[in-house]
């Protein structure tokens, strides 16, 4: 699955060889092709991307700075362990954000500004039909980046967005389990019903339901899976 995105990244990114190596690398963690603890032959890398063992090397250092890889004398490099106390404090920020974010849509935001957030679960709901789980992760990520957007609340955007960038592992490995589009379609179409109708507080309520239910079902995926994860 990892060449397959290694292709795709290398397609279209701009840059040395080592951006090259360092994107795909960075792709494929947090898509979850390289799952935690996987080790990263460098030789492999190399061949891949054509490029010197210190390129590579340079690629996963940048990697083990974003804590997305250890590095370890003895052990080599390998893919690390989510930290689920940083999760958490994260989950935790974007809840506070959201909440606001959509309360202040719900009282500002312009009519064209809402009518494309329609547009969106329009699209989402194409995507469950088809059953394009890429197409709905991108679908979602834009849906709650129109609401910062669509107040022009740029500042809180890039908040936002930096906070998405860490939670991306934990939001594609949760995104494949049973009923997790439907649910999420559902919540997002609650939130877009009281935004719409100007209802400031009923809108912060369905986005704290909302986060909260993506929060439960981290839980339950730890209980599950804890190789995942690391305190």
């Amino acid at each position: 699955m990892y060449r397959i995105l290694i292709g795709a990244v290398a397609a279209g990114a701009s840059g040395s060889k080592v951006d090259q190596a360092y994107l795909a690398l960075k792709q494929a963690i947090v898509t979850g092709a390289l799952a935690p603890e996987t080790p990263i032959d460098k030789n492999e890398w190399c061949a891949l991307f054509e490029v010197s063992r210190l390129s590579i090397t340079t690629a996963i250092n940048r990697l083990a700075f974003e804590r997305l890889v250890v590095v370890e004398p003895q052990r080599g490099s390998y893919v690390a362990k989510i930290r689920l106390e940083d999760v958490k404090q994260w989950m935790l920020m974007r809840r506070a954000l959201e909440m606001e974010v959509v309360a202040v849509c719900a009282t500002t935001m312009p009519e064209p500004a809402i009518a494309n957030l329609g547009q969106n679960l329009a699209y989402q709901q194409a995507a469950i039909t088809s059953g394009d789980l890429q197409g709905f992760h991108e679908l979602d990520t834009r849906f709650h980046r129109q609401m910062a957007e669509g107040p022009s609340l740029a500042r809180i955007g890039e908040v936002l967005d930096s906070i998405r960038t860490h939670l991306e592992r934990v939001r594609r490995t949760l995104l494949p389990e049973p009923g997790r589009l439907e649910g999420t379609f559902a919540e997002h179409e609650a939130i877009y019903r009281k935004l719409a109708a100007r209802q400031p507080d009923q809108a912060r309520e369905a986005m704290a339901n909302h986060l909260d239910r993506v929060a439960g079902e981290l839980h339950a995926f730890v209980a599950r899976h804890p190789g995942f994860f690391e305190e």
